[in-house]
This record gives structure tokens, C-alpha cells and sequence, in this order.
């Protein structure tokens, strides 16, 4: 099977990885790739933005199937232009991916389809957005999210009245561009927060989804969650006090209604949604959908799951998907995220990478290769994957592994799953205080 993997990242390595491990051969092509994925098919220069381009390469190629890894390729409507080829693609149109293109309309369409979220306003207007913070009832910190795509850095608490203020209006004054003219205030939530993926298959005529195991991240550059937000410096799953009726009121209370209101608005979707869920006191709430696998829940992900990869993708792409429970490893996997100095302000490139022989999976997220060495090139640079019998095990693995990978200045968070570790030997539940 021929597979263009839009990407370069470290969700798109454990993609191929997983790929390339599939029963049948997997001729693999990235665009635009990456050193360590030059390793495992041959990569081509596309822009990921322009969807003629990626569209015209398609036409004269004609893979048999397109897997979309970032969500930028798939705002910009590549899927629909491969998908009008007749080609099969794992990515969602347009329309659908507006649910991570524009946080102004996921909240409209968690309001419309009754699903738990935070209480929120839209607002695009200079006085009104001042009013509404002066006269603010929903406690502190206000959350202000930038309406479009911002790189992950669209999104601010205000812990202050003059901080939200100063949010705000650095915002419409163009702090993003486009991405900022529309601001989404939103209540606090307080509680757990957790990962869900979906694997979703919604046409007019029929609407299927099979859910992976919930993970968790931990986005604080420092143990113990101190320090600046990241895009993620590790994460587990499954979680271990997560009982069976908690996944089951989350596939009640987020993952049916949202199926359902993707049929009933007329959105087709065909990849994965990732919800991102706090579980409060009163219970899970939404509180944004993603429209692609995240990073670095994909690379826990790929590690659990026991099926061939690019025949569940194709199953998806091609509308067929089966409402199943997933085969999966039973154990519980980690990936821990090795960066670079200067990260997240930051990022220090070109500093050589030693690697040893780690008894673990090495995914290269922001690396490249000269004269036969590895070079930092990015702010997350490695992932350390594995799977073990319980969280302990898998913890204790890396642990192990970490000496076989170094370079000067690298940070490494220690403590990945060792908070969800206490909490369930102390015999506590999603719902106990976090």
C-alpha cells in the first residue's frame, strides 16, 4: 500500500512507525518528511497549506491512501481537494475541521448539541469584550482563546481584570493576525484534565466511531507542573482509576452527541477527534475538540494499539469503519519527551545528539542528520516510548532508558504519570480531588 503521511513531527514518526509495522508492505512517502522519516520512506517538499499542490502530487501519484498528521493541512481544505481525486484520505474536510479551526464555532456546536462545556461569549468587538470582563460573574481566572488556529499559544488565563484586559486587546490589535479578531471568553473549569481519541466515520447515510484509551499530558516544562505550558513533555495511558462507567459517561455525555450533531448539521468526518475533557466535580466537560491525533498522546497510543494500522486508517478513509472495540496491548504505555535548552521560550539547535541503545522506542519529533549525526533542530527533539504491564513498570523503563539518551542542556520531565501513580494507589477515582 502507498501512503503519503502529511507531517514531520514527532506524532508523525510514531505514525510511521506504526505504519510501517502494518502486515502488509507500506511504501511510505512524507510531505514534507523529516531526516528520521527520510529513514523510513522517502519524503517529498510539499506545502501543507496549499491544498492544489498537495491535490496535483496526488493526481500524478495517486497514493492509496493520504494520512493527515497536523490540523493546519486539513483547515486548509487539503482533504477535500485529495478526497475530489477519488483518493482515500484519514483527515477531515473543511467544514469539520472548523471545530479546531475556530474555537467560536466547536463552542457554538457543543451549545447547539447539549454537550457539557464551560460557559462562554464570543465576542469581536472592542467596548463589548471591555464590558463583559469589567462585568464579569463567572470567577477567575477568565480563559480568552484566540477564535482561529495560533500554534497552540492562542489561549490565556487571566487571572486579573487588568490582565484580561491587556489579553484582550492585545488580541484584536492583531497579536495573531485573523486568528485573534475573534476572542471567545470562557468560565474556569476546575478538575482533571484528560485526552480522548475518537476515531470517527460520520456520513449523511451512516455515523460510526471506536474510542482509544483515555491519556493524559502534563504541559509544564518542570516536575510537579511547574513552570511555562509546553506543547506536552509526556504523557500515559490508560489511566488507571479510570473505571469502565467513567469511560462509558464520557462516550454518553461528549462522544454520542457529538457524533450525532456532526450528522445532524450535515459535517462529514472521516479521521479522529480528540476531545480534550475536564473531569469536574459535576462530571466530564468539554472543553475543545482537536481535529487530528494529538502530540504526545499519539505516541502512548501507538504503542497500545494491537491492530494494522494502515488497515484501520483505510477502514476510516474509505466509510466502512466498524463500531468496535479496538484490539489493544493490555498494558499501559508512556512517552516522555526529551527538549531542547531554551524550550519554550526557545529552542537551541544543531547540538549533537548522543544515542545509545535504549530498551525503549525512539521517535524523533525535532531532529535532522548531518554526516551521519543527529542534531537537535526543534524544541521537543525525542520522545522515549514504551508499553509495560502497569503504569509502575512503564515508569520505571524509561527510567532505565534515559542514560542511553543525552545531549548538553536537555530537559526531561521524571515525574510523567507519577501523580496519576499516587492517586491510584491511594485508591482514589476520577472524582476525588486532583
Amino acid at each position: 500500500m502507498k501512503i503519503l503521511l502529511l507531517g514531520s513531527g514527532g506524532r508523525e514518526h510514531a505514525l510511521a512507525l506504526k505504519l510501517r509495522a502494518s502486515a502488509s508492505p507500506v511504501d511510505l512517502v512524507s510531505a514534507p518528511g523529516s531526516d528520521a522519516l527520510a529513514e523510513l520512506g522517502r519524503c517529498v517538499p510539499l506545502d501543507l497549506e496549499d491544498p492544489v499542490a498537495v491535490a496535483a502530487w496526488c493526481a500524478a501519484n495517486r497514493p492509496d491512501l493520504v494520512v493527515a498528521g497536523p490540523e493546519v493541512p486539513l483547515v486548509a481544505g487539503v482533504a477535500d481537494a485529495v478526497r475530489a481525486l477519488g483518493i482515500p484520505v484519514f483527515g477531515h474536510g473543511a467544514a469539520t475541521a472548523r471545530l479546531e479551526g475556530s474555537k467560536a464555532f466547536a463552542k457554538a456546536f457543543m451549545q447547539r448539541h447539549g454537550i457539557p462545556c464551560a460557559a462562554s461569549h464570543t465576542v469581536s468587538d472592542l467596548a463589548a469584550g471591555e464590558a463583559l470582563i469589567r462585568g464579569w460573574s463567572y470567577g477567575y481566572p477568565i480563559v480568552l482563546k484566540a477564535d482561529g488556529l495560533a500554534a497552540g499559544k492562542g489561549v490565556v488565563l487571566a487571572h486579573s481584570e487588568a490582565q484580561a484586559l491587556e489579553t484582550f486587546r492585545a488580541f484584536l490589535a492583531g497579536q495573531f493576525g485573523a486568528a485573534s479578531q475573534t476572542v471567545v471568553f470562557e468560565a474556569p473549569l476546575v478538575g482533571m484534565e484528560l485526552s480522548l481519541h475518537v476515531l470517527v466515520d460520520v456520513d449523511a447515510d451512516h455515523a460510526t466511531y471506536a474510542l482509544l484509551p483515555a491519556c493524559q499530558d502534563h504541559k509544564r516544562i518542570f516536575d510537579g507542573d511547574q513552570g511555562p505550558n509546553t506543547g506536552g513533555m509526556g504523557a500515559f495511558g490508560p489511566i488507571p482509576f479510570l473505571r469502565p462507567r467513567d469511560i462509558e459517561r464520557m462516550r454518553v455525555d461528549l462522544v454520542e452527541p457529538t457524533v450525532r450533531g456532526l450528522r445532524q448539521d450535515g459535517l462529514a468526518a472521516r479521521g479522529v477527534l480528540f476531545l480534550g475533557v475536564m473531569w469536574t466535580a459535576s462530571g466530564p466537560e468539554l472543553l475543545e475538540y482537536n481535529v487530528r491525533f494529538g502530540d504526545p498522546e499519539t505516541q502512548v497510543l501507538m504503542q497500545l494499539l494491537d491492530e494494522d494500522l494502515a488497515a484501520l486508517l483505510l477502514e476510516v478513509a474509505e466509510g466502512r469503519l466498524k463500531a468496535r472495540v479496538l484490539k489493544l496491548k493490555p498494558h499501559t504505555a508512556i512517552t516522555v519527551v526529551l527538549a531542547a535548552e531554551d524550550y519554550p521560550e526557545g529552542a537551541k539547535k544543531g547540538v549533537p545528539i548522543t544515542i545509545g541503545s535504549p530498551a525503549v522506542t525512539v521517535i524523533h519529533a525535532g531532529t535532522r542528520k548531518q554526516d551521519g549525526q543527529w542534531l537537535t533542530n526543534g524544541g521537543r527533539v525525542l520522545n522515549l516510548a514504551t508499553s509495560a504491564p502497569d503504569l509502575a513498570a512503564a515508569r520505571a523503563a524509561i527510567e532505565a532508558a534515559l542514560p542511553q539518551v543525552h545531549w548538553p542542556g536537555m530537559q526531561v520531565r521524571r515525574d510523567i504519570g507519577f501523580k496519576a501513580l499516587k492517586h491510584a494507589e491511594a485508591g482514589k477515582t476520577v472524582q476525588d480531588p486532583w
